[in-house]
């Protein structure tokens, strides 16, 4: 493991505990499958990823050289990957309906302007892909 000089995750710990009730709590409750069906779950499960990634930045890390933080740094890295992996699968879903679009709408704006500001692997994040996913998909498909 690197040494971390100023993790991000500590830059942007206060002021997204300060967000985590912002955060809709969302669940999985689609009984009837409609045609955003599998985008909704994808939803539920970032949501569920990205509430508890904020749990976890509102209290203090172990020390870095403490037993516990290895534990704890893959617990926070399975989460990160959980919830780009949320993100992925809603970039690949094409939504079709309103509440569709919504869905990724609110996670463009949720995630969008801290992967720009870090600038974290260019056109590719999943961030960037979803970006351009909801805008193929209402623009349907135009460009």
């Amino acid at each position: 493991m690197s040494r971390p000089s100023v993790s991000r995750r500590r830059v942007l710990g206060a002021s997204l505990a300060a967000t985590a009730a912002a955060v809709p709590a969302v669940a999985s409750t689609r009984t009837a499958p409609g045609p955003d069906a599998l985008l909704l779950d994808a939803l539920a499960r970032y949501w569920q990823a990205e509430r508890a990634i904020l749990a976890m930045e509102a209290v203090r890390e172990p020390p870095l050289k403490s037993l516990e933080y290895p534990v704890w740094e893959a617990k926070f890295d399975a989460l990160i990957a959980d919830r780009a992996q949320a993100i992925g699968q809603l970039s690949g879903i094409r939504a079709v309906t309103t509440e569709g679009w919504q869905a990724k709408a609110q996670v463009v704006e949720r995630c969008l302007p801290s992967s720009v500001r870090w600038d974290d692997g260019g056109m590719q994040t999943p961030e960037i892909l979803l970006a351009m996913s909801l805008a193929r998909d209402v623009a349907g498909g135009a460009a």
